[in-house]
């Protein structure tokens, strides 16, 4: 299961996934606000909050996962990933110098840290 989380600025895309997550919700919910945010900002910040592992991500909704993060390459900004996977963790890590923006993972205990990088002002 995919929802979206609030109370962050409006630039800053950000959401919890639990449970299994198909290509449906993923789509219909990630996706959806992630648009949002690039069509009314230069930049997108990425708050992911993984309560499960990607082994619960359907197939497709891994599809889904990365055709976003191609479509709007340019566009990342922060991306605070969250996770007590401590393989998760890694393998963002080892992603970052490949992507576009910055990447840094967090532990669930650490998330409120991650919320105040991921929520900084975009930088003009």
């Amino acid at each position: 299961m995919v929802t979206l989380l609030h109370n962050f600025p409006p630039h800053v895309a950000a959401y919890r996934a639990q449970g299994s997550v198909n290509k449906e919700e993923y789509k219909d919910v990630v996706m959806h606000r992630v648009d949002e945010v690039a069509a009314s900002y230069p930049l997108i910040n990425f708050f992911v909050l993984l309560e499960t592992g990607f082994e619960e991500y359907s197939f497709m909704a891994f599809v889904e996962y990365v055709k976003v993060s191609f479509e709007h390459f340019t566009k990342w900004n922060r991306m605070a990933i969250i996770s007590d996977q401590k393989w998760v963790r890694k393998a963002y890590d080892l992603l970052s110098p490949l992507v576009h923006g910055e990447i840094r993972t967090y532990r669930i205990e650490d998330q409120e840290l991650a919320r105040e990088w991921v929520s900084a002002p975009l930088e003009t």
